[in-house]
């Protein structure tokens, strides 16, 4: 019984190997280091880092030493009502994450003039489950931080050469 579901899946993995399929990963940057800097805390700058860290484009401890310098200007996580039932209650919230950040070489020349990036996310509310629901949204929250991440190394990468244009 196990053999032919065995088969199967060592059938599906050589196709998908023969096709040329790999994952996406993170696009590849024209620069070789960069500092990343912030305005007070903020977790999509750690994020940032975490995801360079196993790359070709290293971290740099400090702006002399590097290409480039990402700052990460402001982070502003935000919850607004988003709708109420008939009663009166709250249904459903939005989560909007608001991160703000500019690329500059090390002349000072900008690479990436300052720009406001904001993601959003609606949450149900019940109130017969507000733990699974504060769980819940700090998973959303969790979520936008690291797409936030993706899309600003995306756009650096863009901006200097090394990725995509599209």
């Amino acid at each position: 019984m196990r053999s032919p579901r065995l088969a199967a899946a060592l059938a599906l993995a050589a196709a998908l190997a023969g096709c040329g399929f790999q994952l996406r990963g993170d696009a590849p940057m024209g620069i070789k280091s960069i500092h990343v800097s912030t305005v007070g805390a903020s977790p999509v700058a750690t994020e940032v880092r975490r995801r360079l860290a196993g790359g070709p484009t290293k971290l740099s401890p400090t702006f002399k030493d590097a290409e480039a310098h990402l700052r990460i200007n402001s982070e502003t996580p935000e919850k607004s009502i988003l709708t109420l039932t008939g009663a009166g209650r709250v249904y459903e919230y939005q989560l909007r994450l608001r991160v703000e950040y500019q690329v500059s070489d090390t002349a000072g020349k900008m690479i990436v003039e300052a720009t406001q990036l904001e993601l959003r996310r609606n949450l149900t509310y019940s109130e017969t489950a507000p733990l699974a629901k504060e769980a819940e949204e700090a998973q959303l929250y969790a979520d936008m931080r690291q797409e936030a991440a993706a899309i600003i190394l995306r756009r650096i990468a863009v901006a200097t050469g090394g990725g995509p244009t599209r």
